[in-house]
This record gives C-alpha cells, sequence and structure tokens, in this order.
C-alpha cells in the first residue's frame, strides 16, 4: 500500500530529524566513549589488583620491586589524583625473595601516607631504587608537612598517628614495620617540618621470610 508506506515514511523522516536535531547521535557518542573508557579503567584496576595481590602465584617468589612500585601507583591514582607528581628514578635491581603480595602492601602503606602529608596541588612524591651490596633500596621521598621529631621515634609504634582524629588507624607503619622485619629487612623515617620525608626501605636480595613470625 503507497500510501501507507508514504504516511510511515513521513512518520520516520520527522523521528530522524527530531533525532538529528537534538544531537543526540553526539551525545550518544560521547557517552559510549566515556563508557569504554570507563570499562578500561576497571580492566586497569583488575589486573593490578591481580598484580598487587599475586593470587595466583607462590607466596614467596623472587619479585622485581620496580614492578610492584608501579603496580602500587596504579592503585593509588585516586588518592594522588592530579595534585601530587610522582618522580620516579629506578636503578637496575636484583629479584627479591618476598612474598609480593606483603611487600605491595607495605608500598601501599608509605606512598598512601606520603600523598597524605602533602597539601595543595603540587606536591612530589620522588621514589628511587638501587642495589645496595645483597640489598635493595628503596626511598620514597615527599615534599608534604614533615613529621615533628618528637613524634618520629613512635611512628611506628601501633596506633600512632600523626593524622586528624578519624582519619587514620595508626596500624599502616605497624604493618609495614612488621612484614619489613618477616622478611630480613628494615624500614626507617627521616622528616623535616615543613620540607617533608623521606622513607628508606631496606630488602635482602636473597632473605627467607620468617615464617614462624607469620604463624
Amino acid at each position: 500500500d503507497e500510501q501507507a508506506l508514504s504516511k510511515q515514511f513521513e512518520i520516520v523522516t520527522e523521528i530522524a530529524t527530531a533525532f538529528h536535531e537534538n544531537h543526540s547521535l553526539e551525545e550518544s557518542k560521547t557517552l559510549l566513549t566515556r563508557g569504554l573508557h570507563g570499562l578500561d579503567q576497571i580492566r586497569e584496576l583488575v589486573m593490578n589488583l591481580k598484580n598487587f595481590s599475586r593470587l595466583d602465584r607462590a607466596k614467596v617468589a623472587d619479585y622485581d620491586l620496580n614492578e610492584g612500585l608501579d603496580s602500587v601507583l596504579l592503585l593509588t591514582k585516586p588518592v594522588l589524583k592530579n595534585r601530587i607528581k610522582v618522580v620516579k628514578q629506578y636503578g637496575q635491581i636484583s629479584p627479591v625473595a618476598c612474598s609480593p603480595a606483603q611487600i605491595n602492601q607495605v608500598f601501599l602503606n608509605v606512598i598512601s601516607n606520603a600523598a597524605h602529608a602533602i597539601e595543595g596541588d603540587d606536591g612530589t612524591i620522588l621514589i628511587q631504587t638501587r642495589s645496595k651490596g645483597e640489598q635493595v633500596q628503596v626511598l620514597i621521598r615527599d615534599s608534604g608537612n614533615g613529621v615533628p621529631a618528637e613524634s618520629l621515634s613512635k611512628i611506628f609504634d601501633p596506633f600512632f598517628t600523626t593524622k586528624k582524629v578519624g582519619e587514620g588507624t595508626g596500624l599502616g607503619l605497624s604493618i609495614a614495620r612488621k612484614i619489613m622485619e618477616e622478611h630480613g629487612g628494615a624500614i626507617k623515617m627521616n622528616s623535616i617540618i615543613g620540607k617533608g620525608s623521606v622513607v628508606t626501605i631496606l630488602l635482602p636480595t636473597h632473605g627467607e621470610l620468617d615464617q614462624r613470625k607469620r604463624a
């Protein structure tokens, strides 16, 4: 029926014209682009969570600390946002025999603390790695507020925190120290008020995880 087809064609033309005038195609394209970008971020997050926990690998393995730091930095993006510049100065380092998930936990705690210590939108976190004899050294330096001298001796104590009430549990650095002790390593902090802090992490390249302490 030509008359019915003509009527249907007019209706379709009107709908198509209205659709075009309302810029629905452009909006749909924008929404689709944002959706795909969101899916990429989710995929990246899931992959890095997998790398972070290393649930599919042995609990103790030879681990590249540079790789671990990169994985943790991706996870801390929401904390770093666009206000903190991260400068990486990675050296050629040997793999470390360790529990990757636990070492990543140390990095996560230290980098998160460094980010929280920085106020404003022009902060910097410098991360350096290098071999030091039979050890690998990781330095994480921030341009934050610094820690008072009287607090440095307590900074690794359980429940001690320099953050405001309700902003921290005081367990992050305490857990980090325990993990380092179990790996035969060490962690320490130096700080100057108004100039920032530097955390030094040392791990033996051929260390053995103390199973008794873990138990």
